[in-house]
């Protein structure tokens, strides 16, 4: 592979700024010596049409010429000229990623100098098929995720800074069942955030790329669930450090399409991924989640 690692990016252009200001951070990364002979391909995927790609394309370009080029980094700009949702933006990526690593970021965050670096050297010493960063909100001090815990009621929740949540006490909290997943190991987190996430490629290989049709919302815990099931792992990079504008503002209507989305694709998670053994056991606490995702929906329209 010519690359060290692939950077997807997709983009609905809501906020060009976000996008320019992502980019612009990246172009200050400090790979070190450890990876200083070493190449980064980024691809920043459009799910507009092509007047949209072309004007932003130009407008992009234009602002990276006036700074000092990353030498190591090679940006393409790939233009679905439709709105296939975060999946297919993501999958598109991924089909021409020319690397054993997969990053997903979003076009609303910036990156320490170090994330990328972070990320890839925990990879290496560990040999993790997943590795979630350290995110923070954009004020710089709200810690947002370190990657997700899951529960088989079909929950996932951020874990906090001792890598708790509130689910991780509870008796279908993942790592309390052991027998429901291979023989791995059981470390938190249980998968990466998606918005600045690293996959191997040997990941989506063997488990396949995220499924189209969940469009936005839950792809990253179906995938890491399915990553699991695989008998892959996941670690935390303590000093892959992102900084994210997360729902900077949200509509009624976002949030009920939110809402939308989570009681959905939870369904295809679980119809999906569940086998008899875990309906057995935990069939309540799955269809009173179930429920309240459906109330969670109706309140937001």
């Amino acid at each position: 592979m010519p690359y060290l690692a692939s950077i997807i990016i997709p983009t609905l252009l809501s906020n060009e700024q976000y996008l320019a200001n992502c980019l612009l951070s990246l172009n200050q990364s400090a790979l070190g010596k450890h990876f200083s002979a070493k190449k980064i391909q980024v691809l920043v995927v459009f799910n507009t049409d092509r007047q949209q790609f072309a004007k932003a394309q130009a407008e992009l370009k234009n602002m990276l010429n006036k700074t000092s080029a990353n030498q190591q980094f090679t940006i393409d700009y790939l233009c679905l000229e439709q709105n296939l949702g975060f999946t297919g933006a993501v999958n598109a990526g991924i089909e021409q990623a020319k690397s054993q690593h997969i990053i997903l970021l979003n076009d609303d965050t910036e990156v320490d100098k170090n994330w990328l670096k972070e990320l890839l050297l925990k990879q290496e010493v560990t040999g993790a098929e997943m590795v979630a960063s350290k995110i923070y909100l954009s004020d710089k001090k709200t810690l947002d995720s370190q990657g997700f815990a899951f529960a088989w009621r079909g929950k996932a929740e951020a874990l906090d800074e001792n890598l708790k949540c509130s689910l991780s006490d509870k008796k279908d909290y993942w790592s309390n069942n052991p027998d429901l997943l291979p023989k791995n190991k059981l470390q938190e987190p249980f998968g990466p955030d998606a918005a600045a996430a690293l996959y191997t490629k040997n990941l989506f290989e063997k488990v396949g790329l995220l499924e189209s049709d969940f469009f936005a919302y839950l792809e990253d815990v179906d995938l890491a669930l399915r990553a699991r099931q695989a008998g892959m792992s996941c670690v935390l990079a303590e000093k892959a450090v992102v900084y994210h504008h997360k729902h900077a503002t949200t509509s009624k209507q976002q949030k009920s399409f939110k809402n939308k989305q989570d009681l959905q694709n939870w369904w295809k998670i679980i119809m999906r991924r569940y086998n008899f053994k875990i309906w057995k056991k935990f069939a309540g606490l799955i269809l009173i989640e179930r429920g309240r995702n459906l109330k969670g929906y109706l309140n937001s329209l």
